[in-house]
């Protein structure tokens, strides 16, 4: 649904079983859109979950950073003995 307000417009997505979101863009970008033959819908929601990814790849390696700055330097004996003993098994 598209609703034109004061030369900007409004773009409703709905997404499958959950809520709608609208995105505001200018006059000049929606007439750039028409020109496109894109399912933009679909690639708005593709960008969302492509951010939601990133954001969670990014904390986790903030929590790894963390725990290897806490955790204790390993010798490279001890890590040939765990090696051998994961062998082992």
């Amino acid at each position: 649904m598209f609703i034109s307000t004061d030369r900007m417009y409004i773009l409703q997505i709905c997404m499958v079983q959950s809520s709608v979101i609208t995105v505001k863009v200018p006059d000049q970008l929606k007439e750039k859109m028409k020109q496109v033959k894109v399912n933009w819908s679909e690639y708005i929601r593709e960008c969302v979950q492509k951010k939601i990814d990133e954001q969670k790849k990014k904390a986790a390696s903030v929590k790894l950073d963390e725990i290897r700055k806490r955790a204790k330097p390993v010798s490279e004996e001890e890590l040939l003995s765990w090696i051998r003993e994961g062998r082992e098994r």
